[in-house]
């Protein structure tokens, strides 16, 4: 799919398709009573694992078929893609936290399914952990390849995507699930249903299927691969990261890579920078937008950064100042960052923000140095400390870290 066919019909056509491999396989898996397994399946790929023997026949059957990679990968473009993440590594983590992150949360609708999560215990400390877990896997060394956690990671992530997705529609009553609890629904259908439907009731989430398209849809999804493949490598850049054309399509074409073991229709991707722009701005035109709960995530991100990341007071304005940076000014106000803090606070932040930015164009001018990067290197050493360890119930969850990272 071209630049030209990604018309605004054709993206609207797009809300309205789901992933019909993985939500047939999670449609399965519930109305077996097999949600156990299911979820044990996710601890393991947490803990990276080996995959439990006793695996449901459906859930094994949903992981065989979807692990091929597809017949337009080529690995060379992985591998380049994975050196460039990894020689900057500190920088790309904080490229994806301050810049990634930050862009998922303008989506005004999708945004409403990433703050029910946090209504259903997903809070940002952990989201920020399983998403560290996930592109860590993908970007490792030979992360997509046959012995990576690359490809795992992503299908544990498109199930969860299809679990979210049963859950919603369960709760609302869309065609072809029971709208209420009755004789013939397995319990564990309506525990699920019902864990959203008490949001509902608190009148915290709303959703219309013919005006918000299905949840996690497929324009939300190819957004959401963007801000990986497209955003990543553009925030690296911001932060002094020089990227070539080709760097920046073999970024993207791992990242569709993942797309495609993840259940994103090929014709949402894009394969050059040039396109991959295109695409980002026309969907972001179509979605982007302020919203509560955007500016609550936003703010929520900010908190964990400032206060567990840079934890001195005199660093913390460094946070709100790149993310300014990272996804520019007009994005910045979407998300609440002009409300955030009383007026005098937010136009320091943006003078530090504007006087960081001339000053680096300035020394990368005159002196073919970038502080910028360096900036960025020394605040991903702490953030590294703070997405490398989790816990889940009682279990400590370590990401693996590059050593040459450290």
């Amino acid at each position: 799919m071209g630049q030209e066919l990604w018309t605004d019909e054709a993206l609207a056509a797009s809300r309205q398709v789901g992933d019909a491999r993985a939500d047939e396989a999670i449609r399965r898996i519930f109305a077996a009573g097999d949600i156990s397994e299911l979820q044990d399946f996710m601890g393991r790929l947490v803990l990276n694992d080996e995959l439990p023997a006793d695996l449901p026949d459906e859930l094994r059957r949903f992981l065989d078929e979807t692990e091929a990679m597809p017949s337009w990968h080529r690995p060379e473009l992985v591998k380049q893609a994975e050196g460039l993440f990894n020689i900057h590594g500190l920088v790309s983590l904080v490229s994806l936290v301050l810049g990634s992150l930050p862009e998922c949360y303008t989506m005004r609708t999708g945004v409403q399914i990433l703050a029910l999560t946090g209504q259903l215990g997903e809070h940002t400390n952990r989201r920020l952990h399983q998403t560290a877990v996930m592109v860590l896997a993908v970007m490792g060394k030979d992360g997509l390849g046959p012995t990576g956690q690359g490809i795992r990671q992503s299908q544990k992530v498109r199930l969860i995507h299809a679990a979210i997705r049963f859950r919603i529609l369960a709760a609302i009553g869309a065609p072809g699930f029971p709208p209420a609890a009755g004789t013939g629904i397995p319990r564990v259908i309506e525990q699920a249903r019902r864990s959203v439907v008490d949001v509902i009731e608190r009148d915290q989430f709303h959703w219309d299927l013919a005006r918000d398209g299905y949840p996690i849809n497929q324009e939300d999804l190819a957004f959401t691969l963007l801000t990986f493949g497209f955003v990543i490598p553009r925030a690296m850049m911001t932060l002094g990261v020089p990227i070539s054309d080709d760097q920046f399509t073999a970024f993207l074409h791992a990242w569709n890579c993942v797309g495609y073991i993840m259940g994103v229709d090929e014709r949402l991707m894009a394969h050059n920078a040039a396109d991959a722009a295109v695409l980002f701005d026309r969907i972001k035109a179509r979605q982007a937008g302020p919203s509560d709960a955007g500016k609550a995530l936003t703010d929520a991100l900010l908190k964990v950064v400032e206060r567990k990341v840079l934890k001195y007071h005199p660093l913390r304005p460094m946070a709100p100042a790149l993310l300014r940076m990272l996804v520019g000014e007009d994005t910045a106000r979407m998300l609440g960052m002009s409300s955030r803090h009383y007026r005098l606070v937010w136009m320091m932040h943006g003078a530090i923000a504007a006087v960081v930015t001339e000053a680096n164009r300035v020394a990368e001018t005159w002196f073919h140095v970038h502080p910028l990067k360096g900036v960025a290197t020394r605040i991903g050493r702490h953030l590294v400390e703070e997405v490398t360890e989790a816990t889940y119930g009682r279990k400590n969850v370590h990401v693996q870290i590059p050593p040459e990272w450290l």
